[in-house]
């Protein structure tokens, strides 16, 4: 019998897990609770039943209802007080607690129960001391930053192979990916003491493993952080992992997601040349995000907003088709944009 989970705190980058909750292995999606005075979501639409404000949560008791919680961390700033409460009662009615790695210093601080930690993949390996080709099509998927919807695309791409009748492998960029039975990026990228070319090898050697063990047709590989520094005060990781892991596999088809706005034709051509000459990654197709970045010089921190989908699409990505942009949440231009991916891909590797 599956556990039932409750996720905390629920925000609108969760959105996949309530679209992907049947494929939650071991558990049972109950409740995904949103704290006071973040965005309600109507709690209406396809997932009324599963979003539950803190309040709600609280006055009728639903702790009894579930076994186990998921604590996620958000991109935006936050206080970390909000957890509190919430691992206090898990302390207090003996539930037990999955969290995200950067959570570990508050959760030891006040559960004292066994907390499942969602760790990086162990790579397990010996590497090479030289890169192995992978020889199934490998698609990457990047983007300008984070909070740019690229953990939607993983899913949605995967899952649209799968229907397709292929077998597709995803390697996750996201860590809440290994609850439906993914993998996700390995621990020898956060390990310190290895120097950047043992990172390398490690992780193509992680890769060629699921190859030899899955026999996928293709590879989706998720990019976590984003290309570019956008300042010196906000360095977006200086598009180190990117680099790391382009230097580990080099693509066959890559898909680079970009913050909502307007992009000229040489807006384009200046990001593939980026791509190209910093990664050596030709970006086949973009995505338009409904996210929205944009730089407090007072606090000197990254607020992120959301265009309206309908707005978005009538006069962002629509007038843009013809440069191979789509956005997920538009199923016309998705479809066609993974339909030219399969067709690209069948027209030039055997493998697909």
């Amino acid at each position: 019998m599956r556990k039932k989970l409750a996720i905390y705190p629920f925000f609108e980058e969760l959105m996949p897990v309530l679209q992907y909750k049947n494929k939650i292995r071991d558990y049972e999606l109950v409740y995904a609770i949103t704290p006071t005075g973040w965005e309600s979501f109507s709690e209406s639409g396809e997932f009324s039943e599963y979003i539950c404000s803190e309040e709600r949560f609280y006055s009728e008791n639903l702790i009894h209802s579930i076994d186990i919680f998921l604590l996620c961390l958000p991109m935006f700033q936050i206080n970390s007080s909000i957890y509190h409460r919430i691992i206090t009662l898990a302390e207090q009615y003996g539930k037990q607690i999955i969290y995200e790695i950067e959570l570990e210093p508050i959760i030891k601080e006040l559960f004292k129960g066994q907390g499942i930690c969602l760790n990086p993949e162990l790579s397990d390996i010996t590497p090479s001391t030289e890169i192995v080709s992978i020889d199934v099509p490998v698609i990457m998927i990047l983007g300008l930053g984070e909070n740019c919807e690229k953990w939607r695309i993983q899913l949605d791409l995967r899952d649209f192979f799968h229907l397709k009748g292929y077998r597709a492998s995803l390697i996750s960029s996201n860590p809440i990916s290994q609850l439906l039975g993914f993998h996700t990026l390995p621990s020898s990228l956060d390990n310190k003491g290895l120097i950047f070319s043992q990172q390398v090898q490690n992780l193509n050697s992680f890769i060629k493993k699921i190859e030899l063990k899955e026999k996928p047709d293709v590879i989706i590989l998720g990019v976590p952080g984003g290309i570019l520094k956008y300042s010196n005060s906000v360095p977006n990781g200086y598009g180190y992992l990117p680099f790391l892991i382009s230097n580990a596999v080099t693509p066959d088809l890559s898909i680079l997601s970009l913050y909502g706005g307007n992009y000229t034709e040489q807006n384009i051509q200046e990001i593939k040349s980026t791509c190209y000459y910093r990664f050596g990654v030709v970006v086949n197709y973009f995505h338009i995000s409904k996210k929205i970045c944009d730089y407090n010089f007072e606090t000197k921190r990254i607020n992120y907003y959301s265009v309206d989908n309908s707005y978005l699409v009538e006069n962002i990505v629509k007038p843009q088709q013809n440069k191979n942009t789509f956005n997920i949440s538009d199923s016309t231009s998705t479809q066609m944009v993974f339909e030219m991916i399969i067709q690209e891909l069948q027209n030039n590797v055997a493998a697909v």
